[in-house]
Order: structure tokens, then sequence, then C-alpha cells
């Protein structure tokens, strides 16, 4: 065997306690949270949070006032508003290339997380939804989960941490006040 895996079986053997309901489901939030917080502070420490705000204020500012020209097909309003269009676009290159930075740094890491623990969930429920969703939208069977013998719906590790990561992740991002 190779020296990559080598590594993958050992760190998937140190996380064979957590393969199993009901720890899989709380380590899987668990690595959401941390994923979250981590990547939420290497924006604050990558970005110029202030300046996006403000570039964030100017593109709404013009944006309203696009949305007025175009109601009231005032010439001189249009004219305006297409004159400062390129300065606008310039503002949104900007913002884009600051989101960027952190993003950057962050996706192999991310990539490398997620595959391994993809390896370790492979093809198994991590999580229980308290109904069959099955019922209801029957294509997602063995496409984000499987109907357990129970007849509740069992979630699989990639659609259990896009569950907890839009739910937390949102929540991890308010708190470090970057609702942008």
């Amino acid at each position: 065997m190779d020296i990559i895996s080598d590594i993958t079986q050992a760190i998937l053997a140190v996380l064979e306690p957590v393969s199993h309901m009901p720890y899989s489901t709380v380590f899987v939030v668990v690595v959401s949270v941390a994923i979250g917080a981590i990547s939420t502070m290497a924006t604050v420490r990558l970005t110029d949070t202030e300046q996006l705000k403000a570039d964030m204020e100017v593109i709404k500012a013009w944006q309203a006032k696009m949305n007025l020209a175009r109601k009231t097909m005032d010439p001189v309003l249009l004219q305006e508003v297409m004159e400062s269009q390129s300065q606008v676009m310039t503002i949104q290159a900007r913002m884009m290339q600051a989101r960027m930075k952190p993003m950057c740094v962050f996706y192999i890491p991310f990539i490398i997380i997620f595959g391994i623990l993809n390896m370790l969930y492979a093809g198994t429920p991590v999580a229980i939804l308290p109904f069959n969703i099955q019922k209801v939208l029957p294509f997602l069977n063995g496409w984000v989960g499987v109907e357990m013998p129970n007849g509740e719906f069992g979630l699989f590790f990639w659609s259990w941490y896009a569950l907890a990561s839009m739910s937390l992740g949102g929540l991890i991002r308010r708190l470090a006040n970057l609702g942008m």
C-alpha cells in the first residue's frame, strides 16, 4: 500500500467509534460546526468585512436607483445610472475577489475532510428523521437516504452534513456578524 492509503486507513480506524448511530449523528454536526467556525474565522481574518459592507450599501443604492430609472423611464436618471455602471461592476469584482480569498485557503482541507468522512460513512445512514419523507417524496430513497426498518428515514452522510451545515452555518456567520 502507498503512504496515502496507510494514512487514510489510520484515520478511518481512529474514527471507527463514531462510525455508527447515534454517535455518527452528533459527530457530523460537530464537524459541520467546526468547519463553519473555521471558515468564518478565515473570512474574518482574510477579508475587510467593513469594506464589504460599505460596498454592499453602494451596490444596493445603485440597484434602487436603477429600478427607479427603469420604472420612471427618466432619460437623465437612466443616463446617470448607466454612467455609474462600470464603477459598480468594479466594486462587485473587488467584492468577489475578497470573498474568494478564504475559500482558496479553506477549500483543499475541506475536500480532504469531506472525502475521509464520506469513506467512513459510505452508504450507511448517519441520522434518522423522525418521519418517513419517502412517503411524500419517494425519489429521495437511495439518493439522500434510505427507509429504515421501523418506518423512519435514515439520511446519508452528505445529506445530513448539508442539512446541519445550512442550518448551523448561517447561525455561526450571524454570530460573527457576517450576515452578508
